[in-house]
């Protein structure tokens, strides 16, 4: 719904592509973040608090923490958003890019290569979705490890 009053504003660019990308993959992620932080534990907060500890050691030490396995939710949302959107800027506007070439191959009956295209972009977002997964699985291994133990493995 955004791509045709986006093209308005920004033309046929590739600044048009990144503004419908960022403008529909921040929406998880903000949403996520605000349920991370409000979610947090009242007593750690009331405890951070009565400790006197600065505003950035609270952030750095209780809220980051404590919201980021829903940051990396609302960011593993995105990615598939992300990938979305790149495509279907491109299928509306572009000259280049996976999405302008499947719509092309659409145009021209070549079924074979259009299924080339979709399979490959499927492949990209497989390959992009494991990559984030091992670098999630990195940066959460404690929340991860905190769960596994809590599930008594």
């Amino acid at each position: 719904m955004l791509v045709p009053i986006l093209i308005l504003f920004f033309g046929i660019f590739d600044t048009m592509k990144i503004v419908v990308i960022i403008t529909g993959c921040i929406w998880p992620i903000l949403l996520n973040t605000v349920e991370g932080v409000r979610g947090l534990d009242e007593v750690l907060s009331d405890t951070s608090r009565i400790y006197r500890l600065s505003r950035r050691a609270r952030f750095w030490h209780h809220i980051l923490p404590g919201a980021s396995p829903q940051i990396f939710a609302g960011a593993r949302q995105s990615l598939s958003v992300g990938i979305i959107l790149m495509v279907i800027s491109e299928m509306f506007a572009a000259s280049n890019g996976l999405g302008f070439t499947i719509i092309q191959f659409q145009r021209t009956y070549a079924i074979p290569q259009m299924f080339s295209g979709i399979i490959v972009l499927g492949l990209l977002g497989v390959a992009v979705a494991l990559i984030f997964r091992l670098v999630e699985a990195r940066i959460l291994r404690w929340y991860l490890g905190l769960r596994a133990a809590q599930r008594g493995e």
